[in-house]
Parts: C-alpha cells; sequence; structure tokens
C-alpha cells in the first residue's frame, strides 16, 4: 500500500517539479494493477499515460497496452461529457441563464497543456441562486435528463443546498451548482463573487465561461480539502497547477478566502497538495498556508468534513453559520426530517434513514 500511494504521488506530480520520481525499472504485475486502479479512482491515468509515452516511467508490453485501454476509455468518456457539455451551454444560454463551468472540464481545458491530462467523469455548471431551480428544471426538459435524488425538502436546495445531481437520458452526470460543498463552508461562501466578469476556454468553436483565477483557485481548494475523504490526489494536482501555471494574486485569493470564512479551506488544501506532491517551486501562498493558524471554530468545520459520517457531520455543523433561529430551524428540520419523496428515492424509511445516520456517526 505504502509503495502503491508514493507511485500514485509521483503520477500527481508528473509534469512539475518535484522531488517524487516515478520507477526506472518495470513493475511487478501486481503493483501496476495496483497502481492503474489507484490511478483511476484518484483521476490520474492522463498523468501516467504522459509519463508512460515520455518514458519517464518503465512498463512492460502487456502493462502498457493495459494502460492504453484503461486511458482510451477515459478519453472516450470525456468526449462524450464534453458533447453533453456544449448541449447545456446551448439550454443555459437560450433560457438566458447565466453559468460558469466548474471542476474537472474546465481545469482540463483552462490550466493543463494537453487536456487529456486531466481526465474528469461529468460535468459540473454553476447558476445563481435564484436560477436554481429554473436551470435544472429546463435542462431535465430539454436534454431528458432527470434527477437523481428529491431534494430533503422543498425549498431546501434553493435557500442551502450545494447541488442537483442530473442523469442524462445517456447515463452522464450533470451536476447543478449554487455553492461549492454542502454544509457550513458552503453556506458563507458569497454567491455574488462568483458572477462577476468570467475567463474563458475553447471547446470545439465555443468559448466557455468558467470562474476568473481566484475564484478558479478556492474552488480547486475546496474541491481538495473538502469534497473527497480521503481527498483524490488530482484535486491536490489542480491546487499545485494553478499555483504553478495560473499563478493567482494571493492578495486576490486571502481576500475572498477572507470574506468567504474560507481561509482554513484555503490553508488546509495549499498543506495538503505541498505535502502530498511535493513541488519544486515557490508561491507565497505555500508561506501563507504554513503560518497559518485555524481557529477553534474552523478546526471543528474542518473536522465536519472528514470521517465515515461526513455527510451528516458537514449538514450538523452547518447549523453554526445558518444566520438566525429560523433560518436554523429550517436548516434542522431537513436534514433531521427529510420529505417523503427523498426518502423514498434513496429506498429507506424516516427510521432507517435516522439509524443509517447514527451508524455513520459511530463509524467516525
Amino acid at each position: 500500500m505504502a509503495e502503491t500511494a508514493g507511485l500514485l504521488a509521483a503520477c500527481a506530480a508528473y509534469g512539475v517539479p518535484t522531488s517524487l520520481q516515478l520507477p526506472r525499472e518495470p513493475l511487478s504485475d501486481d503493483a501496476f494493477t495496483a497502481l492503474l486502479h489507484g490511478a483511476e479512482h484518484h483521476r490520474l491515468v492522463g498523468f501516467l499515460g504522459a509519463a508512460a509515452r515520455d518514458g519517464a516511467v518503465a512498463l512492460k508490453g502487456e502493462q502498457r497496452a493495459a494502460l492504453e485501454e484503461v486511458l482510451e476509455g477515459w478519453l472516450a468518456h470525456a468526449l462524450r461529457v464534453e458533447a453533453l457539455l456544449l448541449a447545456m451551454a446551448d439550454v443555459l444560454e437560450r433560457e438566458g441563464v447565466s453559468y460558469r463551468v466548474l471542476k474537472g472540464v474546465a481545469l482540463a481545458n483552462s490550466v493543463y497543456a494537453d487536456p487529456a491530462l486531466r481526465v474528469f467523469g461529468d460535468v459540473d455548471v454553476l447558476v445563481p441562486s435564484a436560477d436554481f431551480s429554473r436551470a435544472a428544471h429546463v435542462l431535465e426538459s430539454d436534454l431528458g435528463a432527470q434527477r437523481a435524488l428529491p431534494e430533503l425538502r422543498p425549498g431546501f436546495d434553493t435557500r442551502f443546498g450545494r447541488e442537483a445531481m442530473l442523469r442524462s437520458a445517456t447515463g452522464l452526470e450533470l451536476d447543478i451548482h449554487r455553492t461549492f460543498v454542502d454544509g457550513a463552508f458552503g453556506l458563507t461562501v458569497d454567491l455574488d463573487d462568483l458572477f462577476t466578469p468570467p475567463r474563458q476556454f475553447s471547446l470545439g468553436s465555443r468559448e466557455i465561461p468558467t470562474l476568473p483565477a481566484p475564484q478558479q483557485f478556492l474552488n480547486a481548494c475546496y474541491a481538495a480539502a473538502l469534497a473527497d475523504w480521503p481527498p483524490r490526489l488530482a484535486s491536490q494536482r489542480d491546487v499545485v497547477q494553478l499555483l504553478k501555471v495560473d499563478a493567482p494574486s494571493s492578495a486576490d485569493v486571502l481576500d475572498l478566502a477572507r470574506r468567504w470564512r474560507a481561509e482554513a479551506v484555503v490553508a488546509r488544501a495549499v498543506c495538503s497538495a505541498r505535502q502530498a506532491l511535493d513541488p519544486q517551486f515557490t508561491h507565497p501562498l505555500f508561506a501563507w498556508a504554513r503560518a497559518f493558524r485555524p481557529t477553534p471554530l474552523d478546526r471543528l468545520l474542518l473536522a465536519s468534513y472528514r470521517g465515515p459520517g461526513r455527510g451528516f457531520t458537514a449538514h450538523g455543523a452547518a447549523l453554526l453559520v445558518v444566520p438566525g433561529i429560523s433560518g436554523k430551524l429550517a436548516y434542522l428540520r431537513a436534514i433531521a426530517l427529510p420529505q417523503p419523496a427523498y426518502l423514498e428515492e434513496r429506498g429507506v424509511s424516516r427510521g432507517g434513514f435516522l439509524r443509517r445516520a447514527m451508524s455513520r456517526l459511530r463509524g467516525r
């Protein structure tokens, strides 16, 4: 396991200055299989493929063939996802809904020299909170998409939620966001800051809007620090890649982070990415993150995103930042007493839902 973890980190760092080294001698078949499976989980097959083509990692003939087959599958999937993105853009632009494309597909096409390096699984698009329900509805109607789960309670999504996950008619996932993450740190983002004039990336013959550099970097930090536990290495590479290639202004990043009460998120993302990938270049945010000391509340909120019960603890900790007694009561009612349609879609009773929550919490 330790050997595979080290190899995966070296894959994630491939292409940036780093002390991490890929093996110069062919791996055993078992070690290669573990590496390939880990690379798929961490979304690193593009980096592993580039290293193999450059001769930076030694592979046997059958290992190279297996890697190329897996990479071909991911790149074919990427083309289907990008086609869905273009269809989504048509619908939202026709309806006059502003949007910003987030995460993998935007990063692959904007800050990586070769989009094939950064594979991705779905489309993530941000829309204004006021247009959230309308955007989901028109995409369901015009693209034949279906919502995977009803909202916790009517009105929860547009007031407190992160996203609505849709499934396209071809089975691809399309996530409609109003903020970056569930829980407290999603609720403290100033959503107006996300719809300042965008940067653009080219996809086919189209120019597609994504977030400006500081906001895109913060989005990458939220993904690296909060979205998955343990974090995916591709998310940590995104943080390093943006610092190296985009070189976002520290002042602009930290101004947003302070206003969003998210300095602890940025510090965790930057420190963990630096520790995992050991980049050999400098950026002022490395020194700032190393010196940053989170408050007790910061530590509590960060901890709520960790462990097997984080889907419940992140929601519970959010009560600390939801404004007003009525807001806290509405939020608590939604997370403790979801509407019947939500429970039915998940195949649980109300009692089963509460028992599952307690079981996850005991597993922390």
